[in-house]
């Protein structure tokens, strides 16, 4: 197992659920039921076992855009190590946001994976972009391949802070000409585009220890060393939707540190380590 992280590492994407009861899913037919042994403390328990000091909530889609549990997650916890993603649309009320603001959301994501079918028109994506640049938010945009193909231009005008969440999903077979990562290379290029170098592994061909991924993280991380967040995506959630035959999990200690190295392949030293899992999170979330 690789050793504890550095003090200060940020998980800057993941997942937690409650009891179902209080917490139902929003639509009858999400793609997985809420799992009631993934809340804030299976999380925080697995934290402080890897050495993780603060953490990104991101609204899981099975909720949409109810975000009681993530407001009242948030509300619990201490703010100066915690911080939350919403999902904005137009059913989302002004008052909402304020109320989600005040507990430390100030992120909404955009959902453009063609396999979810969640994919905001032009016009939602656009209005949805302006109440967020008017809260101070960032945004987050999220697909596999080819989905932000069709979005390109709209990608290319935002002007305020933006994430791509998993090094946008390519395919690594394709290789790293693709056109998708020519995209996601050129929006990097302007200052406000970020990128996640998570979820390597789930997009392996190769299996563990996932070596078609590492190419892209280098890739990605050569072009934009000091924009790059890193996140476990705990826990994993595709594994609810696409269960191994087997049953196997992976969202215990050893299987997110074994992530953690696949990281650490991406980047050239400890230093780059450092500002990836420490300082980049810090400076752009806003964590003292």
């Amino acid at each position: 197992m690789t050793e504890r992280l550095p003090r200060h590492t940020c998980d800057t994407h993941l997942h937690v659920f409650g009891d179902a009861r209080v917490y139902p899913a929003a639509n009858p037919n999400a793609l997985y039921a809420p799992p009631e042994d993934r809340s804030f403390a299976a999380m925080k328990a697995l934290h402080d076992a890897m050495g993780v000091d603060r953490a990104v909530f991101v609204q899981p889609t099975i909720y949409g855009t109810d975000h009681r549990l993530l407001h009242d997650v948030l509300k619990a916890a201490p703010q100066q190590n915690y911080r939350g993603v919403a999902i904005v649309d137009d059913s989302v009320s002004d008052a909402e946001l304020a109320r989600l603001n005040s507990v430390g959301v100030h992120g909404a994501r955009f959902n453009f994976g063609s396999r979810f079918k969640l994919a905001p028109s032009v016009g939602d994506f656009r209005r949805g972009l302006d109440r967020v640049r008017e809260l101070g938010w960032f945004v987050k945009v999220f697909g596999f391949e080819d989905d932000f193909l069709v979005v390109a231009d709209e990608l290319r005008k935002i002007d305020f802070p933006a994430i791509i969440d998993h090094m946008g999903g390519p395919d690594y077979r394709r290789g790293t000409a693709q056109p998708a990562v020519r995209l996601i290379l050129d929006l990097l290029k302007n200052g406000n585009w970020w990128i996640g170098l998570s979820n390597g592994d789930l997009r392996s061909h190769a299996g563990y220890p996932w070596d078609d991924a590492v190419a892209f993280g280098r890739l990605f991380y050569e072009a934009a060393p000091d924009r790059c967040l890193w996140g476990t995506d705990w826990p994993h959630v595709h594994r609810f939707i696409r269960p191994d035959k087997d049953g196997h999990s992976d969202y215990g200690l050893d299987h997110e540190m074994q992530r953690v190295a696949l990281l650490e392949r991406y980047l050239p030293d400890r230093t780059a380590r450092d500002r990836v899992l420490v300082h980049n999170p810090a400076r752009f979330f806003g964590f003292a």
